[in-house]
């Protein structure tokens, strides 16, 4: 950044602050490799050709291009895979691919789900609008489902129902209906029974009223002395 900014100019500055950053074997071989560092490195530039010449492998250029070729998100998450697609990237200065094939990778690589559609749906034509398009619309997706996580049906509900149970009618006991309803139609039943006489079966009187009860009992009213009478006259010739 130092660099960068224009801060530190000089070529022998540029080369001491890059050594001083570097550690392990890489420190050791900067130092080690020349009786003097202004000698071995006279440029900064010439300190990172000789740096990537002496630790870089031959095939490094193909293996990060190959491994952002085949970069998929899969189960990460959305930050994490387009920070590994911008290390990448960035790896990849000395010979960029085009923009188109940055972009083409960003989304193809994006598992199913609404930031994948919300850039298939745009089309963006640069990596970074690819990806603002995918983080807003992720981002917007997770608010919007924790707001309906938060959303309780029961408690709207039970609001509801306090602030306007004294606008509803009462609910009717039904109850008292059901018994007068019963007792009305036990009456009915007892109305509609049908009542016989016990003597002569007929339903026009009952037995107290019967007109053959009363013959009956008047016969016997008058068999009855007849019956003594006959009995006194058996005693007397028998005796």
């Amino acid at each position: 950044m130092a660099m960068r900014s224009g801060l530190i100019t000089l070529d022998h500055q540029q080369v001491s602050l890059a050594i001083s950053k570097l550690d392990g074997r890489a420190r050791e071989w900067a130092l080690t490799c020349s009786t003097s560092v202004d000698i071995a490195f006279p440029t900064w530039e010439s300190l990172k050709l000789q740096l990537v010449q002496m630790f870089s492998p031959p095939n490094q250029a193909y293996r990060v291009r190959s491994r952002f070729l085949s970069t998929r998100q899969g189960k990460n998450e959305l930050s994490d895979y387009v920070q590994e697609l911008r290390t990448l990237m960035a790896a990849m200065q000395s010979d960029p691919l085009p923009e188109a094939v940055h972009v083409t990778i960003f989304m193809e690589g994006l598992r199913t789900g609404i930031a994948r559609t919300e850039v298939f749906r745009v089309h963006p034509s640069t990596f970074e609008e690819a990806v603002r398009i995918a983080l807003n619309a992720e981002h917007n997706f997770k608010s919007a489902r924790l707001d309906w996580n938060g959303y309780n049906p029961r408690s709207v509900r039970a609001n509801y129902s306090g602030t306007t149970a004294y606008n509803r009618p009462e609910p009717m006991d039904l109850s008292y209906a059901e018994d007068g309803g019963e007792a009305e139609l036990q009456a009915a039943e007892q109305k509609h029974v049908v009542r016989r006489c016990f003597t002569c079966g007929s339903t026009k009187h009952l037995r107290p009223g019967c007109p053959l009860r009363k013959q009956r009992q008047t016969t016997s009213q008058h068999s009855s002395p007849s019956q003594k009478s006959g009995m006194a006259r058996g005693n007397a010739d028998t005796q």
